[in-house]
């Protein structure tokens, strides 16, 4: 623990210290407000990511299976033709957004799936089992996409998590303990120096008393010899 025995031990160095452990207790408190519903937000967030997972790895499933059956109907040389037909392109940007206080990219795209003339893929001379293998595809890449995003902010939501976890324990164990101290330190010496000038109050008065009780004594001894030279 750092040194305390240079703070200034005055009134309002103590005030001061009381309204800087009064915000720290209110920034304390908020920042755990704001851990728990990271938490709950992230926890959240990972349901979702699980089942995003499952669906698509169930949509990869279905779109090995549309391979296969398109392949053993259509054969492979189909397959390979139908697959040189219109490319498409998915255009994907990242905009920002606040997520519990926190900014988070999003993934902003559009759909990979298509309508079948969109494809341009000669209609007398494919199968309904391409067009069935390009769409499960296309749902696969959707799906990839739409676990990326989620992907993002989980990560983006674990970092602000132990970001905002070392944050309060930096204040529970460092800041705060430090700040006790200092306002326990310079109240203790305010209170010593207190007794200690009304001790020395104390001293004094009684100094004074006795040097009032002996001038009075030496007034009244010098009255005495005074009336008994007028008596003589």
């Amino acid at each position: 623990m750092a040194d305390i025995t240079n703070v200034s031990t005055t009134r309002n160095e103590l005030l001061s210290h009381k309204q800087q452990l009064n915000l720290t207790h209110a920034g304390y408190d908020l920042l755990d407000k704001k851990r728990l519903a990271l938490m709950q937000e992230i926890m959240r967030l990972q349901d979702e990511v699980v089942r995003l997972a499952s669906d698509l790895q169930s949509m990869t499933a279905q779109s090995r299976r549309s391979l296969a059956k398109a392949e053993a109907l259509v054969g492979t040389a189909g397959v390979r033709s139908a697959s040189n037909g219109k490319k498409h392109e998915i255009n994907i940007e990242l905009e920002d957004s606040l997520l519990m206080g926190v900014h988070v990219p999003r993934i902003k795209r559009d759909s990979a799936q298509r309508e079948f003339y969109d494809r341009d893929i000669c209609i007398t001379g494919t199968s309904p089992v391409i067009d069935e293998a390009a769409e499960s595809y296309e749902q696969s890449v959707d799906g990839m996409i739409a676990l990326a995003d989620g992907e993002f902010q989980l990560s983006k939501l674990m970092k602000e998590i132990l970001r905002t976890t070392r944050r309060l324990k930096a204040l529970e164990h460092i800041i705060i303990p430090r700040l006790q101290a200092e306002y326990h330190y310079i109240s203790m010496a305010l209170e010593e120096r207190e007794r200690s000038e009304h001790f020395s109050m104390k001293l004094a008065k009684k100094l004074i008393d006795r040097r009032n009780q002996a001038a009075r004594e030496r007034r009244e001894k010098e009255w005495a010899m005074q009336g008994e030279d007028s008596a003589q």
